[in-house]
């Protein structure tokens, strides 16, 4: 029994130490901060954001510049006719040229594009939100559902404080002749049941803070905390046609798919910018840099034969160029035709996953006010329980002393308190899960704890 008791405190010391103190709001602050998911979110944002501009979508011009220099080295070692030019020739050019492509219009697809970059940035901060949400909602109840395992894990320590008492008080007792050897043992075995149930009780309290440690991305997943908010009772009350308005205003998902509608009907406006014609610049303006040198070749002159000149020879040619074209579509075999109807269909589609989303947002409304107004019913049921199932330990205990009662019906009473305070600890948690659901359902997420 000695080791049982230095095993339990060597556990309650590991826990005591090497603890920092964490609130809500902290763990919320540091999940927003670290969040994997989230932070994905924010490199997919900030690619959206950098890809909406004027220059994404055709706007402007495109100006290249290429540079091409050559060398050329002849060497006329035997000519076949004495009038040929004999001996080395070195020639050097340069050719630089600016090419300007523009695209002066494409039946409004730059205007198209633009709007639909605007809507893919929308759409990409939208599936963050749907993120942040999920995420947030997450870590509430990883953190309330730590609050929880450790609340119980008190539930179960005084239970195992009061069996510990007994099995104390009836070894004394025995020792003076007022107990016999089964009592001893009963309670024996009534203390070592509670000390069972208190270790694995800390083991589900360890495993709910390593997977807090995870939604807030902590390295050491180790790491335990000092909870200082504790199971909070909600107390608000909803009504439908409030929480309803709210939703079809706030819900991330909804709007999200709102904004994946607009893209739709963007896409039918891009498949109709084909019909038009499409009219475009291409300009350039090259330079030609010759240079000759001619120093060691050898020239016939009709009188004989003479050096070439001492000095390069050199020369310029500036080129310029504007052409315009216009071209358009008179028949593709009916491709833009079903282009333009297939993305009319995908937008009818589109109304009607929006009608979708919209009926199970709904039903998942109701549902979950039903849930929430039912478990404040069964908290309040919980709560009165627990009180009466105090109340009727205290008065047990002392009819046990007095022997008023046997070891068995106080052993049934001290269980009973056990299972209705446990039972209060998880009505609390499935209330607050309720709240969070509503407030999920609402856009109240983000709202609330995304300031």
């Amino acid at each position: 029994m000695k080791k049982i008791l230095f095993s339990l405190g060597i556990l309650c010391l590991f826990h005591a130490n090497a603890q920092e103190q964490l609130s809500l709001s902290d763990a919320i602050q540091i999940g927003l901060e670290r969040n994997y998911n989230i932070l994905i979110e924010e490199g997919n944002v900030e690619v959206a954001q950098n890809n909406n501009n004027w220059g994404e979508a055709g706007r402007w011009p495109t100006i290249s510049l290429n540079l091409n220099q050559n060398n050329n080295l002849t060497d006329n070692v035997k000519v076949a006719f004495p009038t040929a030019t004999q001996g080395q020739t070195l020639a050097n050019s340069l050719n630089p040229v600016v090419n300007v492509n523009w695209t002066i219009f494409d039946g409004f697809r730059v205007k198209i594009t633009k709007k639909r970059l605007e809507l893919l940035q929308a759409e990409t901060e939208g599936n963050a939100s749907v993120v942040i949400a999920n995420s947030l909602q997450s870590i509430v109840l990883g953190y309330y559902l730590a609050v929880l395992e450790q609340e119980r894990l008190g539930e179960f320590e005084k239970q195992l404080d009061l069996s510990r008492d007994k099995y104390e008080y009836i070894k004394v007792k025995s020792d003076l002749g007022g107990a016999v050897t089964t009592d001893v043992l009963l309670e024996e075995g009534n203390y070592l049941t509670d000390s069972i149930n208190f270790i694995n009780q800390q083991l589900v309290f360890r495993n709910s803070i390593r997977d807090l440690n995870v939604l807030l991305a902590e390295k050491d997943v180790t790491k335990t905390y000092i909870f200082t908010d504790e199971l909070t009772i909600p107390d608000e009350e909803y009504t439908y046609e409030d929480l309803r308005e709210q939703m079809f205003h706030e819900n991330v998902d909804l709007q999200k798919q709102y904004i994946t509608q607009s893209l739709l009907g963007q896409a039918t406006k891009l498949s109709n910018a084909d019909r038009y014609p499409r009219l475009s610049l291409a300009a350039s303006f090259s330079e030609n840099r010759n240079s000759l040198d001619l120093s060691d070749a050898i020239f016939f002159t009709g009188s004989g034969f003479s050096n070439g000149p001492d000095t390069r020879l050199n020369s310029v040619t500036d080129n310029y160029t504007a052409n315009f074209t216009l071209s358009y579509t008179l028949f593709n075999g009916g491709r833009i035709k079903r282009a333009i109807k297939n993305a009319v269909v995908n937008e009818r589609v589109g109304e009607l996953r929006v009608d979708q989303l919209e009926n199970s947002l709904d039903r998942d409304l109701l549902s979950g006010l039903d849930r929430y107004n039912n478990r404040r019913q069964l908290f309040a049921i919980n709560a009165r329980r627990e009180e009466a199932a105090k109340t009727n330990l205290d008065l047990s205990e002392e009819k046990f002393k007095n022997g008023s009662i046997n070891s068995f019906d106080y052993r049934d009473v001290q269980n009973n308190y056990l299972s209705s305070s446990i039972l209060k600890l998880q009505a609390i948690y499935n209330l607050i899960n309720s709240k969070i659901e509503l407030m999920r359902l609402t856009g109240g997420m983000i709202r609330e704890y995304n300031q």
